[in-house]
């Protein structure tokens, strides 16, 4: 498939032409990535959904979970991408490519990938959750390249175990979670005894002793939240109907995927 054609396809999704370009330009990341250091990441998060399962909201972070001992550094990282990238990114109408340190200490490590001063999205490398191997599915990657390359991405259920988990333990409520905990759920994800015990014994286990707290962060879905995180990132006519419900089928979506807790 050329690139042509990889643009059409994200169009067709209710993609603008820009948003469509910059889901090429990380699917060529993901190529270079997985090809130079293979057996090191997962693939997960807003992005993954999006080139994966059909998920109408952009994302711009390409979220990678570390399964290696010793992953690569971000010198390595800019040194395997930065050609490549650059020569796609001329012919997507992306001039003077550059990928810069965003941050490189703590758990994470991060890259921004910029045209001129605009950051078309961020590289985060990160091993805060858990890999549960036999919920990962490998997925072929979209490239003009020969090389055929299959990115290990967690499940539906597994991805909906992360959006559980970030959903409660962020500091301050990102509506982004609900919008996919919704997506998810509604493609039929869901959590079996084994991922509700990962839930449950993992980093968001002292929020689920909290039922007032998850009572409360559910309720603050609302307009006031939703408008400056989904709004930019729907087509119209999915946000104008979210907006038109007061976002009620998000809320519903949360108390039931909680409602053990509740």
């Amino acid at each position: 498939m050329n690139i042509a054609e990889r643009l059409a396809k994200y169009e067709e999704r209710g993609f603008s032409r820009e948003i469509a370009a910059v889901n090429v330009l990380i699917e060529e990341a993901l190529q270079v990535l997985f090809s130079s250091f293979p057996d090191t990441f997962v693939f997960f998060g807003g992005a993954s959904l999006v080139l994966f399962y059909e998920s109408p909201r952009h994302s711009g972070d390409l979220d990678l979970l570390i399964g290696a001992e010793t992953p690569p550094g971000a010198g390595d990282l800019r040194q395997v991408l930065e050609q490549p990238l650059r020569a796609t990114a001329e012919t997507l109408g992306f001039v003077e490519l550059t990928i810069e340190p965003a941050r490189t200490t703590g758990e994470f490590l991060k890259l921004a990938v910029k045209t001129g001063a605009q950051v078309l999205f961020t590289i985060d490398l990160t091993r805060i959750s858990a890999i549960i191997r036999s919920e990962l599915v490998q997925f072929p990657i979209t490239s003009d390249s020969m090389e055929r390359i299959a990115v290990p991405v967690p499940s539906r259920d597994l991805q909906l175990l992360f959006k559980a988990e970030a959903f409660l333990k962020r500091p301050f409520l990102k509506a982004r979670d609900a919008f996919d905990i919704k997506l998810l759920r509604d493609s039929g994800a869901k959590l079996d005894d084994n991922l509700q015990a990962h839930l449950t014994d993992g980093p968001a286990a002292e929020r689920l002793e909290d039922p007032e707290f998850i009572a409360t962060r559910i309720d603050q879905v609302d307009s006031r939240t939703c408008k400056p995180e989904l709004q930019p990132y729907l087509p119209k006519h999915i946000y104008e109907e979210l907006e038109r419900t007061d976002f009620e089928p998000l809320r519903e979506a949360l108390r039931q995927l909680f409602s053990e807790w509740l």
